[in-house]
């Protein structure tokens, strides 16, 4: 079958065509990485609740259940959102567990709870977002592995429960995920997506087997689990990439693999409120961390909260931390931003101004977390080895504070990420340009440039001073 709408369909490379059409795809991954999930909570259940501030700076790393959870899985996973969308979400241990709580709830047949609109609209995502970011800040959950462990617990419950009261699929995954907006923004931006090849082969199906109701509970072979229309995909649509249509399909016209520019999956849409409200608060915390990578840029970055403390100093400083970067700094930052594109013009609601303006920030913030992803791996990777050896890393944090055996080098330096970020960030604003060009109305314009050339000019500069570090 000729390819119409994929530069290059990978499902037609052998190997990975027969992978996803096996059975077992993407279950055993799933098993697998719950069972991963599993193992880290035991590993580090009870561990680091002795410590101090200063020894759990140390012991994050040793031990395998913070270094594995925040210092490998979570930038990675940002990487993959960037580069290759929502593929995370197709092994995500989460879904399963959410998908046995509705197999259980429909075979008991107990009655279940519709979504709300609030809950379908995504607000109670973002809130989960903040949470797991004050929780961070508050109670350094990042840094205590036994915090890490009792956070893993939490998700896996939240999941199970959403699946148990709710009869919307994948109830988890639309209403609860802390990383849902994260995937669903940070997603939208890659040529790599999931479309139908030849559109003519969809217009004359009349099965339709990938949204057919009796297929939705299958074990293998189901029509769209999360509801959407694979033979007409939009931008950012809900696909979390399980493949489910491409294995039903009868005629085998879903491809995986580089879309053409302009087809309907490519074409840039306003973010919804919550994904707007998201890069919001994103664009204060990825600058907290940006910035937390020079320490005289974070002396002078955390001046603001270091003064609230002293007004109460009975507080720990890490809530005032979080206070000041997910509040009062996006605040200020997005004040500025809704100044200049009211300066070029913008005459809409302050609503529409930051809905608009955010869609035009997405694609930078994106590139600047991934930079902070990848200076995390580059600072916390050369512990693996070390932590694969002392899971619980009490051994290693003991021989490291008793200075017995030096720290691990970074894998890379923070001047390299820097560069290479700095060049994707130039590639990511120019396409950008190119796309409010394409897809957007006039009226649109002076929100969405406000948008970008703050983003891109702030972080820009963030950037540059890493290259001098």
């Amino acid at each position: 079958m000729k390819s119409s709408l994929l530069y290059r369909n990978f499902l037609n490379w052998r190997p990975l065509g027969s992978l996803i059409a096996w059975s077992g795809f993407p279950l055993v991954f799933q098993i697998a990485a719950l069972a991963g999930m599993v193992l880290l909570g035991v590993n580090g259940w009870g561990v680091g609740l002795d410590q101090g501030a200063d020894g759990l700076m140390t012991l994050r790393k040793t031990n395998l259940t913070t270094l594995v959870v925040w210092g490998i899985w979570w930038p990675v996973m940002i990487a993959l959102a960037v580069f290759v969308g929502r593929a995370w979400c197709t092994v995500c241990p989460m879904e399963l567990v959410s998908r046995l709580g509705d197999t259980l709830a429909r075979k008991v047949g107990w009655p279940r709870a519709r979504l709300t609109t609030f809950l379908k609209a995504g607000w109670l995502v973002l809130a989960a977002y903040l949470v797991l970011q004050l929780l961070v800040a508050g109670l350094s959950i990042h840094r205590l592995p036994h915090y890490t462990s009792l956070m893993l617990i939490a998700l896996g419950g939240l999941a199970f429960l959403s699946g148990l009261v709710f009869s919307h699929p994948r109830a988890f995954c639309v209403a609860v995920c802390p990383a849902s907006a994260l995937l669903s923004v940070y997603g939208r931006f890659t040529p790599l997506q999931l479309n139908r090849p030849d559109p003519s082969v969809c217009a004359e199906c009349k099965s339709r087997e990938c949204v057919k109701n009796v297929n939705r509970y299958r074990f293998d072979k189901r029509s769209c689990p999360s509801l959407v229309r694979p033979y007409d995909r939009q931008q950012s649509d809900g696909c979390v990439l399980c493949f489910q249509c491409a294995k039903v399909c009868p005629q085998e016209n879903i491809g995986f693999g580089l879309v053409r520019p302009g087809v309907e999956v490519r074409r840039q849409r306003l973010l919804r409120p919550f994904e707007a409200g998201f890069v919001m608060v994103a664009a204060g915390f990825v600058s907290h961390e940006l910035i937390g990578e020079v320490k005289w840029l974070d002396q002078l970055f955390h001046f603001i909260p270091a003064r609230l403390q002293s007004l109460a100093p009975g507080i720990g400083f890490g809530w005032f931390e979080a206070l000041w970067f997910l509040a009062i700094f996006p605040i200020l930052l997005w004040s500025v931003i809704a100044l200049l594109a009211r300066g070029l013009g913008h005459r809409g609601s302050l609503g529409d101004l930051f809905l608009r303006a955010a869609t035009g920030a997405a694609p930078v913030v994106a590139l600047a977390h991934l930079a902070k992803a990848a200076a995390k791996v580059g600072s916390w990777g050369g512990y693996l080895p070390g932590a694969m050896r002392d899971p619980q890393g009490l051994e290693t944090f003991g021989r490291l504070t008793e200075k017995l055996q030096p720290a691990p080098a970074s894998l890379f330096g923070l001047s390299i990420v820097g560069w290479m970020v700095l060049l994707g960030v130039a590639l990511i604003a120019w396409r950008a340009l190119a796309w409010i060009r394409r897809d957007y109305e006039r009226v649109d314009l002076p929100a969405l440039h406000a948008g970008l050339a703050s983003a891109g000019l702030f972080f820009t500069v963030i950037l540059v001073i890493w290259t001098r570090s």
